[in-house]
């Protein structure tokens, strides 16, 4: 489903649309541990610098995110700002995050920054930097 969402987003003519959709179908892919359209959504290259300091690269999230010791019920992001500069946007806001990681339950918010590339047509993910709020 999530998949099919992403590839329909091809079809959107308008950037800031198709980021928007994009975006939301990120999060629903990390609450879902949907591997398959998280690899469609992350750039190759993709680096992610978690709240703890750790640097992981696209197999290593998806890693994470695929084992059924990290399970998010629910990632939802507010007060979500998007500026839109050619082939790049940058996106900052808060993620609210509850489920289990590696056996501990998690219900934390973040504040985040994600750095997203236009690829043919596609919006992908290419860095995303989180640090918890207290």
């Amino acid at each position: 489903m999530i998949t099919l969402l992403v590839s329909v987003l091809v079809c959107l003519g308008d950037p800031k649309a198709n980021l928007e959709a994009t975006a939301a179908a990120y999060d629903l892919a990390v609450s879902k541990a949907d591997v398959a359209a998280l690899d469609t959504i992350l750039a190759p290259e993709v680096v992610f610098t978690t709240a703890s300091g750790r640097v992981m690269d696209k197999k290593a999230v998806l890693a994470m995110l695929g084992s059924p010791d990290t399970r998010y019920e629910s990632v939802t992001s507010d007060q979500v700002v998007r500026t839109v500069s050619g082939d790049t946007a940058i996106e900052t806001g808060r993620a609210r995050v509850k489920g289990m990681r590696r056996g501990q339950p998690v219900n934390e918010i973040q504040r985040y920054t994600d750095v997203w590339i236009l690829r043919k047509g596609r919006w992908l993910l290419l860095a995303e930097h989180t640090s918890l709020l207290p």
